[in-house]
């Protein structure tokens, strides 16, 4: 079974495993009214740990999902993100995330966090496409997406709203990345 990395370092951020110790800072990003205006929601208490509940359940049954995104320096949270399966059902596509603290935002952690959680998909998944959601409003998050390389495909009902949806197949990934002359994927997958 294919399964990513449950600690993983990129040159700015230390990726690890969401769960249970994770629910304080979940709560503090999702109580910060930038973050719920761009995700579209300011979920209560219970939502987060559902939604914390949920998440770590896709660790053990799929072997992936979205990671808590720190600091690699001083270990403090910056927010959570990655890939996490789409269906409950193991499906050969994922839902690409990302909600970092404001104080984060400007400096190209989040599509450092997207092109890599991508490279890992593809790489080490072996996924034929990664989708993303977000709010039509939602321009930082379009453009995290398009940086990544994945492009608009319309728009579709998700999480109880209407929201633009976004897609890269691997083989477009694999072209793009041969023509930008990023580092090669092995290199995005090491760890």
């Amino acid at each position: 079974m294919m399964q990513l990395p449950e600690r993983f370092r990129t040159p700015r951020l230390l990726l690890t495993r969401i769960g249970p110790d994770d629910l304080k800072d979940l709560v503090c990003l999702h109580r910060q009214a930038q973050v719920a205006a761009g995700l579209g929601c300011a979920p209560a208490d219970e939502e987060i740990v559902t939604q914390l509940e949920h998440l770590a359940g896709q660790w053990e049954q799929h072997r992936f999902g979205w990671w808590a995104v720190r600091d690699p320096a001083s270990g403090r949270f910056i927010g959570r993100g990655g890939l996490r399966p789409l269906t409950p059902e193991i499906s050969a596509e994922a839902e690409l995330g990302c909600a970092l603290l404001p104080e984060y935002w400007n400096r190209g952690l989040a599509t450092e966090l997207a092109k890599v959680s991508v490279a890992q998909g593809f790489v080490r998944l072996h996924l034929e496409q990664v989708v993303g959601f977000t709010l039509p409003s939602n321009s930082r998050a379009r453009r995290i997406m398009e940086k990544t390389g994945l492009r608009s495909d319309g728009s579709t009902a998700h999480a109880g709203a209407q929201r633009a949806l976004y897609r890269l197949t691997a083989a477009s990934w694999r072209v793009g990345t041969s023509r930008t002359h990023e580092r090669p994927p092995e290199e995005l997958v090491a760890g």
